[in-house]
């Protein structure tokens, strides 16, 4: 068990990026901290706090750097979403070791699509395909076309909502409903429901497409 009282380093989930679905726990985090370190929009959650910032980027190496100029400053982690959910965890976990670190869960995309929705999501099978293969759905057409599937999709960058749909379509399920939540729990939330065929001429943002729902 992590002792929080060994961890210097505190990865806290924010949410989709509202302070409507802040948690009081990541407030405390973050205001507890003397570095905050996250995205634009994480840290423009706190742009009230005094804190150090370090503005994240892509350059994992230059943010290695500055850990270890940091290192056992008490600092905060922010990332969007839950931090156990395709975050800079399993990256912060091979940096340091796991008693340094302490997690703060957070509202992550898929329990707001399925919040939606009204719909459970234990049976649901996730895929993110963020800087991925779109052939990574390929295992689950067959269910999809039975049915029997519940598949939340993460699609962005390249395998943007339009790409998946082309690529339902091109594999027999052109037809299929799919809803689509985009900027979820922000001013410009966008959800829809269409056909896999109508979403490959969509103009759409990253979002969480969920494919059979109950």
């Amino acid at each position: 068990m992590v002792e929080p009282e060994k961890s210097w380093l505190t990865v806290v989930g924010t949410g989709p990026g509202s302070p409507d679905y802040l948690t009081p726990a990541a407030r405390e985090a973050a205001s507890q901290a003397r570095v905050l370190i996250g995205g634009t929009r994480a840290l423009g959650l706190f742009e009230h706090l005094r804190a150090e910032k370090f503005l994240l980027t892509g350059d994992l190496g230059a943010l290695a750097v500055y850990l270890r100029k940091i290192h056992g400053q008490p600092t905060a982690v922010l990332v969007s979403g839950d931090p156990g959910f395709y975050s800079l965890l399993p990256w912060l976990k091979k940096q340091f070791p796991r008693e340094k670190i302490r997690v703060i869960p957070g509202v992550s995309s898929i329990q707001l699509a399925f919040a939606r929705l009204g719909a459970t999501w234990e049976r649901a099978t996730f895929v993110s395909l963020h800087g991925r293969d779109i052939a990574l759905l390929e295992p689950y057409l067959p269910e999809l076309r039975q049915g029997e599937a519940k598949l939340a999709v993460l699609a962005g960058g390249r395998n943007s909502p339009a790409a998946v749909g082309l690529y339902l379509e091109n594999n027999g399920l052109g037809e299929y409903p799919v809803w689509i939540g985009a900027a979820l729990g922000t001013s410009v939330e966008c959800c829809l429901m269409l056909k896999a065929s109508e979403l490959a001429g969509r103009d759409l943002p990253d979002a969480v497409m969920v494919l059979g729902y109950d």
